[in-house]
């Protein structure tokens, strides 16, 4: 039987309750176990006990046996099913002891308290899943709202209310000031300050008049403009985000218990246990007593399902996040690790992630008639409102050789293509070439840079551009390498020129590169790998890289105070090497590892508890404390185990 199949089908069935019904499950569970150790304690009647017992499984455990019996269902033997045959045994096994007058074979006087805690543990365990997988439900829906709900159509000189959706292209709306945008489109009047951070990153308002494209769900904040529509809401640019997202999210909720993968194991092991108990007994006692000799089955069964086991997968996953965390990595989901692992496909940004992100101007080539001094007054003037890399080297460079920006007066971005600004009389473009071009600025024939550049116009004419480069990032070189070894292919997508980007991968030794893509090319180029079957990992940072984090089946973000999608990616590293990629690659086969000692080191403990109940006389049993020292012990050798994890580069 493969275990692995099996356990979605079980994560389904266990997290198909709310967390409440877990949590409240779990206190009421606590309070019967309490109540059941004090009357155990004032050694209080067999009867009494079977009542409270009896109450506790009925109020609390039903949840229990419905996603023991749903994945029953599915042909799914999981954590749910283990848990349920060891309570239904402890169950039978404390009605022989209780109302039997020749009660059947164990040393044990009663399970009720054993039975009470595996219960309480079950339900503790599945309330962070429960909870996790309501969150994502949740989350899911609410992305619906950030989408506009309703639009000003303007026709036929009247004006009505009708949906965001059924607006076509070619239609004309009015947005009033404060209101969101509900589609894309082109301004066909007025002019107005557009809030459009969640499309572009950039934090500041755009000015925006007649010809400018604005972006559904953008906030205007200033006056009435009228917009001809180009792109229905469900083609945006702000729905294809939110689709990412929540096809990104789905995707994460796959994720199972280990528990469930190893729980048809720790079954069978218990099955073996009980019968090779049971004809033990059966023989020592002369094969004269077969029913009295269940019992010692039913105790075999009845512990099949050890304290020590429901801590054989949290232990090394929380001492794997503790470690990872003190070392500045996020592990937001144990499940992208055991994709990182299989990716076939690295994909790698190289501003910010191969590189240190943070450029410098390494030198100023003027156009011929132009002074320098002015082209970098006209760079910075336009940059000082766009928050990114080369704005941040552009006014740093101003800085340092005493130059500042003017006041501008009106301001727009065009994300991966450049910006264009207002400054009293010069209209300041700064961007790619073909940024440049389509605003009907002449390049003159340049050579093709060994650098990233940025050309800059001024009204109309062409002042020159600058270079800038960045640092490879310290471990860059050896995680390539590593990666090579590993058998991964490598592939660098960026938005610089082919030249930056060249430099880059010669000097790294990768041979497979993606130059001047915007963000949305890299997730096309993402999904293009995985229509082939593909397991792919992308490694990036900052807002261009998020529809491509999400696309990849794993994505790794090196996080900076401006990531505010970190809750949305799998892996974050708040370092400033590549060593910890390469930590994260091996660290999904050391936590497997260490899971798997654990469920042998609790196979081994139960066996050796079920010896020492058939071998060691009654007596020794009788007050409990030998038996509640030995599954203590259980738990403390899996937590010595685990917290091996906690040594991570």
């Amino acid at each position: 039987m493969n275990s692995v199949s099996l356990a979605p089908a079980s994560s389904v069935a266990a997290c198909s309750v709310h967390v409440k019904s877990y949590v409240y499950r779990c206190i009421l569970s606590l309070c019967f176990l309490l109540v059941l150790g004090y009357s155990k304690a004032m050694e209080g009647a067999l009867t009494g006990l079977f009542i409270l017992s009896l109450l506790q499984l009925v109020f609390c455990g039903d949840v229990l046996f419905k996603n023991a019996w749903q994945d029953i269902r599915h042909g799914c033997f999981s954590f749910s099913v283990l848990v349920a045959v060891s309570i239904a045994a402890c169950l039978s096994y404390n009605l022989s002891k209780t109302f039997l007058l020749h009660p059947l074979a164990g040393v044990l006087p009663d399970m009720y308290l054993i039975s009470g805690g595996i219960l309480t543990l079950y339900l503790m365990v599945n309330i962070p899943e429960a909870s996790r997988q309501e969150r994502s439900d949740v989350f899911i829906k609410k992305l619906e709202d950030f989408l506009p709900k309703s639009a000003r159509l303007f026709r036929t000189n009247r004006e009505q209310i009708v949906f965001a959706r059924e607006l076509k292209i070619g239609d004309q709306i009015r947005v009033k000031a404060g209101e969101v945008v509900p589609c894309e489109g082109k301004i066909v009047r007025g002019e107005s300050y557009i809030e459009e951070s969640f499309i572009t990153g950039n934090t500041l308002p755009a000015l925006k008049t007649k010809g400018s494209v604005v972006y559904a769900g953008t906030l205007n904040q200033g006056n009435d403009i009228w917009v001809e529509v180009e792109n229905t809401l469900d083609k945006s640019v702000l729905a294809g985000i939110i689709q990412t997202i929540q096809s990104s999210e789905r995707r994460r909720q796959k994720r199972h218990n280990p528990l469930d993968k190893y729980a048809v194991w720790m079954l069978g092991w218990a099955v073996v246990m009980a019968v090779s108990s049971y004809i033990f007994v059966y023989w020592a006692g002369g094969y004269t007593r077969p029913l009295h000799s269940l019992g010692i089955a039913l105790l075999a069964l009845g512990l099949g399902c050890p304290f020590a086991f429901f801590f054989v997968g949290i232990f090394p996953v929380c001492f794997a996040k503790w470690g990872a965390g003190r070392r500045s990595i996020s592990i937001q989901s144990l499940e992208a690790l055991a994709q990182l692992e299989k990716a076939a496909v690295v994909f790698l940004d190289k501003t910010g992630t191969l590189t240190d992100g943070v450029l410098t101007i390494d030198a100023v080539h003027e156009a011929k008639g132009q002074n320098a001094d002015q082209l970098l007054s006209c760079l910075i003037t336009v940059e000082q409102m766009v928050d990114g890399p080369f704005a941040k080297a552009a006014l740093r460079y101003g800085r340092e050789h005493h130059i500042f920006p003017k006041p501008l007066v009106q301001f727009e971005v065009k994300p991966g293509l450049g910006v264009k600004g207002v400054a009293g009389k010069d209209v300041i473009l700064a961007g790619r070439s073909s940024w440049l071009k389509s605003h009907g600025v002449s390049l003159p024939s340049i050579a093709q840079p060994t650098q990233t550049v940025i050309y800059v116009a001024r009204n109309g004419n062409y002042m020159g551009y600058v270079e800038l480069s960045d640092r490879i990032r310290p471990g860059a070189i050896d995680m390539v390498k590593n990666l090579k070894q590993q058998g991964k292919e490598l592939v660098i997508m960026s938005g610089d020129t082919q030249s930056s980007v060249q430099t880059v991968a010669d000097k790294l030794g990768i041979e497979k590169i993606n130059f001047s893509v915007l963000p949305q090319t890299k997730a096309e180029i993402i999904g293009n790998y995985m229509s082939l079957g593909k397991v792919t990992a992308m490694i990036g940072d900052g807002f261009n890289d998020m529809t491509a984090l999400l696309k990849a089946n794993v994505g790794v973000v090196f996080s900076t105070d401006k990531n505010v999608y970190n809750n949305w990616v799998d892996l974050i590293i708040e370092r400033a090497d590549l060593y910890s990629v390469i930590d994260l690659f091996g660290l999904y086969q050391k936590i497997c590892g260490c899971i798997k000692s654990n469920v042998i080191l609790s196979a081994v403990c139960y066996t050796l508890l079920l010896l020492a109940l058939i071998r060691v006389p009654r007596s020794v049993w009788q007050d409990g404390v030998v038996l509640w020292t030995a599954m203590a012990a259980g738990i403390l050798i899996l937590l010595l185990n685990s917290v091996r994890l906690l040594r991570i580069k």
